[in-house]
């Protein structure tokens, strides 16, 4: 959802899911208020021809989510623009902090549209436009509300991409020049889809970093969407606008007046349905699971198992632990909705972060007892967060509806703690020097 000059990206390689914005609505509806009110000047208003352009994935993770801009003709001036909301510089060095406190800052700018249209082209990424029936005033209170916004001081905003992306930004601009009509069209129920869904829907094509994403968000992204909210999408939006109907001169027309395909389709097709990691994640903790446990079940006489197992265990406890509070500063002390709310949490507490350097000690032939002693007592504990993990899933709204990352976490971390207790029942005589 990006256009990327500048080393511009969405915020969707970092996994999406960001920041929320308060009322985006109502800052767009604001700032036609302040773009009018600070004169910026707009040719005459018969003049002006307005289109969405509507960009489809492509083949990078970040492209995966489309992208959307407002296009805009001046039939006298021959000026042809391309606005979007989707700049980003990628080489900031303020681009992890700000990501991790959920403030992602992306701005607005304009640019030839047929420049804009062939980067797409290369891309080989598809490209539909469609001309919008606005009225004279309204294609007039947009170009300012464009010139307004690519400001320096106007440009830059906090970046969502559920509540505040490129797409939003452009369907809160069509409606607050559309006096709120556009809104109103849209109101009503969805088809059923899911912040989530859409997200694993569409990053199918990269099932890691898409197991990633579903681990990292809660419950909240499993709430059914509207379709003004599906509008978040920029092909959703493109599809909306085609049934909405606007005030004409002899009554209701559409408000899309026309639509033509700038670039087609060719390698890049959306999915049609959500990926379900279940049993491919259950199959891998499994595995896992079990070579762990034989791995533990050999450590008492083959030094090379004891050695495996306290570093598989130390790697283990270091990624989950790490990946688990990262999610759960995310969710409770910054300003990433969705990630709160998120029993996954439990599958990497900080416990997790001390196991992380015990483990491997504790499975030395020259550990202290006391050291043996908390690191088992500690991986029962994160087993136990684990299994409560597993079953906040039988009370309805309270964990995430995809349960794939349980599947994968808990029998691996069962599995550890088994390794423990075992070892710590083997008699000493009988146990391997590490």
């Amino acid at each position: 959802m990006r256009f990327p000059i500048a080393r511009a990206i969405s915020v969707g390689t970092l996994l999406l899911l960001a920041a929320q914005a308060a009322s985006p609505a109502a800052s767009v509806a604001q700032s036609v208020t302040r773009a009018q009110a600070t004169g910026v000047v707009a040719p005459p208003r018969d003049s002006l021809i307005v289109s969405l352009l509507t960009m489809g994935q492509g083949a990078m993770v970040f492209d995966r989510f489309g992208h959307s801009a407002i296009r805009i003709q001046n039939l006298r001036t021959g000026l042809d623009s391309a606005w979007n909301w989707g700049m980003f510089d990628f080489s900031s060095p303020a681009l992890i902090p700000r990501f991790v406190a959920g403030r992602t800052q992306y701005w607005m700018a304009g640019y030839p549209s047929l420049f804009f249209v062939d980067y797409y082209r290369r891309q080989d990424r598809a490209v539909w436009e469609q001309e919008l029936a606005l009225s004279p005033a309204a294609a007039d209170s947009l170009l300012r509300l464009l010139r307004w916004n690519a400001m320096e001081e106007n440009k830059f905003y906090r970046y969502d991409y559920y509540l505040d992306n490129c797409s939003t930004r452009v369907r809160d601009a069509l409606d607050a020049v559309m006096g709120g009509s556009l809104r109103a069209a849209l109101e009503g129920p969805g088809s059923g889809r899911t912040w989530r869904g859409e997200t694993l829907r569409l990053g199918d094509a990269f099932p890691l970093i898409s197991f990633g994403m579903t681990y990292t968000l809660g419950a909240r992204a499993d709430s059914q969407i509207t379709r003004w909210q599906e509008g978040f999408i920029p092909m959703h939006l493109r599809d909306a606008l085609r049934s909405v109907q606007v005030a004409g001169p002899t009554g209701p027309v559409p408000l899309v007046r026309s639509e033509r395909q700038l670039v087609p389709e060719t390698s890049f097709v959306e999915a049609s349905a959500v990926p379900d990691f279940s049993r491919p994640a259950g199959l891998i903790g499994i595995v896992a699971g079990w070579v762990i446990v034989l791995l533990g079940r050999g450590a008492a006489r083959r030094a090379w198992a004891c050695r495996s197992v306290a570093i598989l265990g130390s790697v283990w406890h270091f990624t989950s632990g790490f990946a688990g509070v990262l999610v759960l500063l995310a969710g409770v002390f910054d300003r990433h909705h969705y990630m709160g709310a998120n029993t996954n949490v439990l599958l990497g507490t900080p416990v997790s972060l001390i196991l992380a350097w015990l483990y491997g000690r504790s499975w030395s032939g020259s550990s202290p007892m006391r050291t043996r002693l908390a690191t088992r007592n500690l991986s029962l504990f994160t087993a136990g967060a684990a299994l409560i993990a597993a079953a906040a899933h039988a009370v309805p709204g309270l964990a995430p509806a995809d349960a794939s990352p349980i599947y994968f976490a808990l029998p691996i971390h069962l599995a550890f703690a088994m390794a423990l207790v075992r070892r710590d029942r083997t008699p000493a005589h009988l146990r391997s020097a590490a």
